[in-house]
């Protein structure tokens, strides 16, 4: 029974990698010549590979019998999933196309992995006690969308960044009249930062909760927790800067950039180094 559900979540992934890449490909075309033809088929494919991945994680709760925030497969198929989620906000309020051009292959190459990645020592007892307190999804789900907020917060910046350098140099190429305005980048990087600045600080006090009623602990001092307030610092210094400097500016798109990276460091690299955190 356990191999068939597996296959059947596999095959469920699949599906979900199948809309994703259609998506993605028809968004590249879609920044590439501007056509709406390839952006409406972008957003159907998006929408429903959003709503089978939706049923894929119910699904991997269901089967599984905890959070699908345990282990690398489904931390990578969750993370994909608030990506999408962030990217149709930013697409609903700012109409900023160009951002799923790299966001939807991105999610795809995520899905990708997630469909071949295998648990080396699945643990169903541990992970059903991990996550059977109310504390584990919240201060996991709020980690991964802070983390996608900030993704959106890295994609404007590098805009900011080859705009800024265009108008300075005023060379105007074709990608320069695809980018979203310098106006709209900047209210997005605002709206993202706070929005991600604030799921950050939220899901670092639920997981501190969370380590004490596990071992009376706030505090363990590993390499994620590291990570995570060295993130949170540099965040809350970029909110201060965009604040008294207008939101705008070389140094905070710059800052966005730096930011992500310590993202990356907290999601991926911690894995490898080991620590209180690392499961599956």
């Amino acid at each position: 029974m356990g191999h068939i559900r597996l296959a059947k979540m596999r095959f469920l992934l699949l599906a979900v990698l199948a809309a994703y890449v259609v998506s993605a490909i028809h968004a590249v075309l879609a920044f590439l010549n501007k056509r709406r033809a390839h952006q409406r088929v972008s957003e159907w494919a998006m929408a429903a590979g959003f709503v089978l991945h939706t049923a894929a994680l119910i699904a991997d709760w269901a089967i599984y019998g905890h959070y699908p925030l345990f282990y690398l497969r489904e931390t990578l198929s969750f993370l994909a999933w608030t990506l999408i989620a962030s990217y149709t906000l930013v697409l609903y309020r700012y109409r900023a196309r160009p951002l799923g051009s790299v966001t939807l292959p991105l999610v795809s190459i995520l899905i990708f992995v997630a469909v071949i990645t295998r648990s080396a020592t699945p643990d169903r007892a541990e992970a059903s006690t991990l996550s059977a307190s109310w504390l584990f999804p919240v201060h996991t789900t709020l980690l991964l969308f802070a983390y996608a907020a900030f993704f959106v917060v890295f994609l404007v910046s590098i805009m900011y960044l080859l705009q800024e350098r265009e108008l300075k140099l005023k060379t105007f190429s074709a990608i320069f009249h695809r980018l979203p305005s310098l106006t709209t980048v900047n209210e997005i990087a605002t709206s993202s930062a706070a929005i991600g600045l604030t799921l950050l600080t939220v899901g670092i006090a639920t997981g501190m909760v969370w380590a004490s009623s596990r071992d009376g602990r706030l505090w363990h001092n590993d390499p994620k927790e590291i990570f995570a307030a060295l993130t949170w610092l540099l965040y809350v210094l970029l909110i201060l800067h965009r604040s008294t400097a207008g939101w705008r500016g070389r140094p905070a798109a710059w800052m966005g950039v730096a930011g992500f990276a310590l993202v990356l460091l907290t999601f991926f690299a911690t894995r490898l180094m080991g620590g209180y955190h690392v499961f599956g």
